[in-house]
């Protein structure tokens, strides 16, 4: 479940990057074309800019949380491995020292 998840956030994060590329271009054209003002386009793109590199950051904290989660599900595994290791080493225990 949890890698399930993990897979999730990155297919996700695949869609939101390639959304911002495509939505960045054609900003960028709108602002270079279409709406086109001499104090405030270049405000705007900038503006823009830096909402876009914040955008950025976000995707990137998502892929960071897949990361954790994955880092969590692995831990849980090799724990779980060794927990039943160490019960089964103290039931092979049990059985010879009872046929003691």
């Amino acid at each position: 479940m949890i890698q399930s998840g993990c897979t999730t956030m990155g297919n996700k994060l695949a869609d939101i990057s390639k959304q911002l590329e495509d939505l960045e271009g054609y900003v960028s054209g709108l602002l270079q074309n279409g709406l086109v003002f001499e104090k405030a386009s270049p405000a705007m793109k900038e503006a823009y800019n830096e909402f876009s590199r914040q955008l950025k950051l976000s995707a990137q904290n998502i892929k960071s949380f897949a990361d954790i989660f994955t880092k969590i599900a692995e831990g849980m595994s090799q724990s779980d491995s060794d927990i039943t290791i160490e019960i089964n080493k103290a039931l092979a225990e049990m059985v010879a020292n009872a046929k003691k």
